[in-house]
């Protein structure tokens, strides 16, 4: 354990050479946000006694959709307000998806995020790191549900559908059909998307439309499987809700793909 006192400063009270005031200075020289916050706020200066130097670690466990362990993929841990020699650090989660990042500034926040050369995803934690040499666990796993490829498939880990996005523009849909079937991303074998897989999207308070932000679409409407394209209902994230527009109607309406993930 790592112990530290505060003394006021002034005459006679065992002042150094760094006052309080230069927070940047002394964090450079190894005191944590927390020391010099606290040393700052009191109007003490702070002396460390023994074992200067030790940083910190975060552990945690990286899972898909099912709460399955997520192996082999790195995680990166990037400082929020980077001091020199602590701005970056990364790890690769083991087989039951545990990973621990070592050498971290002690109490400073950073960002972790999952990265991979295969795809990448939204999935982002926010984490204060521990103090001087000890370790912060986080009080959930982290969960990847969306992953896009390369080539823009967006796999979704919970339900194992794969899901592509046509073009961010108004389309009928008849236009709709004609683009999925065509969809050659990835092997192609595409279809339109039923309600119930549309619904299964819908995150509330995500985004703009409560959709992930893999969904890059601008506009909430997205056709909805028919069999009577005069007759096709469209589903808006915006409002949770299904309707059936004007026949020949494209305004607002966008198109999906979906298959499901090939084993």
């Amino acid at each position: 354990m790592i112990f530290f006192v505060y003394e006021p400063c002034g005459k006679g009270r065992g002042t150094t050479n760094t006052t309080f005031n230069n927070r940047e200075g002394m964090m450079k020289q190894g005191w944590s946000v927390l020391d010099v916050c606290t040393a700052a706020g009191a109007g003490r200066e702070p002396r460390r006694l023994r074992g200067g130097g030790k940083q910190s670690s975060v552990e945690s466990k990286l899972v898909d959709g099912k709460g399955q362990p997520v192996a082999g993929v790195k995680i990166v841990a990037v400082q929020v307000q980077p001091i020199k020699g602590y701005e970056q650090f990364e790890t690769v989660t083991k087989a039951d998806g545990a990973f621990r990042l070592e050498g971290l500034f002690p109490s400073s926040a950073y960002l972790l995020k999952p990265w991979s050369d295969k795809w990448n995803c939204e999935t982002e934690v926010s984490v204060a790191s521990a103090l001087q040499g000890e370790t912060a666990v986080l009080p959930e796993p982290m969960t990847i549900r969306f992953t896009v490829s390369s080539d823009g498939v967006i796999t979704d880990g919970t339900t194992g559908l794969e899901w592509v996005v046509g073009p961010d523009e108004d389309t009928d849909y008849v236009k709709a059909q004609q683009w999925v079937a065509a969809c050659a991303v990835n092997g192609g074998k595409w279809r339109m998307p039923t309600q119930a897989e549309l619904k299964g999207l819908y995150q509330k308070g995500v985004g703009k439309y409560n959709l992930a932000p893999s969904f890059k679409i601008t506009d909430s409407w997205v056709w909805v499987e028919s069999e009577n394209s005069s007759r096709a209902s469209a589903f808006d994230y915006r409002h949770y809700y299904e309707a059936s527009p004007p026949g020949g109607a494209s305004e607002g309406l966008r198109a999906f793909g979906v298959r499901l993930r090939p084993r």
